[in-house]
């Protein structure tokens, strides 16, 4: 079993700090200074904005395990398995914008569904590779992702 940790860029960093600073900021707005909005908009609004938050926070990608039975995506609540039978390909990507039809653009990584229909988890646009299954595409990236790819490719006979 190889373990390999998803960290975050500079930029994925800046951009969850911001939002998190900029929520902290509007909540406070909101339940505090400006007692003029209804109790309902005082109530439900920092319910929207706390659990995008979490949500953003539980779906983002923490490590990748590579068995010999497949792969786990582990996600900070949750995790998705790949069995190895399913993968068709596995291939470093080059740096991209990554233009999400919807997710996070930024924001505990770039998560969600690009336009090519991948399922983005990517933490560092610099490190990205992409796992082809026969049902979906899966981005993503890693810490080392050319060995990591390496080691899928032998373990897995994708050569």
């Amino acid at each position: 079993m190889n373990i390999y940790r998803s960290k975050s860029s500079s930029y994925v960093r800046i951009a969850t700090f911001s939002a998190v600073i900029l929520s902290i900021m509007v909540l406070f707005t909101i339940i505090v200074i400006n007692k003029s909005l209804g109790i309902t908009v005082r109530v439900v609004l920092p319910l929207l904005i706390v659990g995008a938050i979490i949500y953003l926070y539980s779906i983002s990608l923490k490590k990748i395990i590579i068995e010999k039975d497949g792969i786990v995506l582990k996600k900070n609540i949750g995790k998705i398995k790949i069995p190895n039978t399913d993968i068709l390909e596995v291939c470093i990507m080059g740096y991209s914008n990554l233009t999400m039809t919807y997710g996070s653009k930024g924001v505990f990584g770039f998560i969600g569904n690009t336009m090519d229909d991948s399922v983005s988890l990517v933490k560092d646009r610099n490190q990205m590779f992409r796992i082809t299954t026969k049902d979906k595409k899966y981005l993503l990236s890693s810490e080392k992702s050319e060995e990591l790819v390496g080691k899928m490719k032998i373990l897995y006979d994708l050569l």
